[in-house]
Formats: C-alpha cells, structure tokens, sequence
C-alpha cells in the first residue's frame, strides 16, 4: 500500500502548507478592514538573504509590499474583495486536500483488515480438530468480526498519527518560530503537561476497551449457543 500513504503524505503536506497561507491572508485582511497597517515595508530578494530565517522575513515583507502596493493603485476595497476570494479558494483547496488524505486512506484500511481476516481464516482451517473442542465457537467468531474491528480502528489512528501529525506538527512550529521563537519555547515548555494528562487518559479507556473485548467475546458465544 506504498502508493496510498504516498499520497496521504502529500495531501497532508498540502493541506497543511495551505492552511498556513490562509491564516497569513488574515493579517492582511484584518489590517485593511480596521486600518491598522502605518508599517512602511520595502520589497527584498531572496537571492540578498543570507539564511532561512532571514528568507522567511522577507517572504513576509515581499508579501505585505505588494499588498500595500496593490492597495495603493486599486484601493481598499478592491484589494479586500480579491483577498476575500483568494482566501475562500484557499480553504477550498485546504478542505479538498484534507478529504483526499482520508479518501486515499480508506483502500489502505480496507486491505489491511481484509489480508488480517484471510490469515485468521486460513489459521483456523489450519487447526486441529482438538482445538475446536476446547474453544468455543464465540471466541472465534469474536476473532474475526470484533477484534478485527478494534484493529481496524487502531490502523486508522496509529497511522493518522503517524502521517498526518507530523506532517502538521513540523509546519506548524516551524511557522511559530518564524513569528515568535518566544512563545514557541513556551508552547513546547507546556506539551509535556498536556500529553501526560491525554497518556493517563488513554491509558485508562484501554483498560476499559479490554474488559469490553470481553464481555463482547461472552455476548457472542451466548448468541451462537442461542442459534444452535
């Protein structure tokens, strides 16, 4: 499945990268709308930085020169107009991309529980017949339908976490550091309190969905025994 998590990477990065663009579309947006912008910006190359931060602020200045500019020859109100739709069309793009990640996600879902019922299948038609008399058939058929189900639900956020997480999290802070290195200290200074808490919690909901396996194990062989 090499070329769907191919593509989950891609719409992922995508989406992210979009929507960082569509929150600096605000700023401008904002500044117009209450006539805040006094700041007098001049247009640099990047080919006249020296490293990435310095290329980062003059993006942000490139960008906010040609708004100025822009507003100069047109005016406020056409400048506001073309960035409202650009905006939308941004958030459209981010949104679509959002969906594709998932769309692309659900073959890959699919299959793996799919190829994890078919090894359970063969393993059964595998086994003695002495088994079958010390298991009972609710056991069993918990395997296949249940418990495969838990797993697939354990697919789709251990690999959202994995793709998709990352993804946003390496464009995100990067993007804080390149506004305020400050509060990105403090943000990271403050995660490890945020993800001892959701640990405990998850902890917790794990052994609950344990004692739930079980008792979903009974309720299927008291179903089985009930038909026979």
């Amino acid at each position: 499945y090499r070329r769907n998590l191919a593509g989950s990477v891609a719409y992922n990065l995508l989406s992210a990268l979009l929507n960082v663009f569509s929150f600096a579309l605000i700023v401008p947006i904002l500044r117009i709308l209450f006539k805040i912008n006094t700041d007098v910006y001049e247009y640099t190359p990047l080919s006249q930085t020296d490293n990435l931060k310095d290329a980062v602020s003059a993006l942000k200045d490139d960008f906010f020169y040609k708004v100025s500019e822009f507003v100069d020859t047109y005016g406020e109100s056409k400048t506001l107009l073309i960035l409202g739709i650009v905006l939308i069309v941004m958030t459209f793009f981010k949104t679509a991309c959002y969906f594709g990640s998932s769309a692309v996600m659900v073959p890959l879902r699919n299959g793996i529980v799919r190829d994890i019922r078919i090894q359970i299948y063969d393993k059964i038609l595998s086994l003695p017949m002495s088994f079958f008399s010390k298991e009972r058939k609710g056991d069993i058929i918990t395997r296949m339908s249940g418990d495969v189900s838990e797993i697939e639900n354990s697919i789709a956020q251990s690999l959202d976490m994995l793709i998709k997480n990352p993804i946003l999290i390496i464009v995100y802070v990067g993007t804080l550091i390149a506004i305020s290195w400050q509060m990105t200290i403090f943000t990271i200074v403050v995660g490890p309190l945020i993800i001892w808490i959701i640990g405990s919690i998850g902890r917790k909901l794990k052994a609950r969905s344990l004692v739930a396996q079980s008792f979903w194990s009974e309720t299927m062989s008291e179903l089985e025994e009930t038909l026979g």
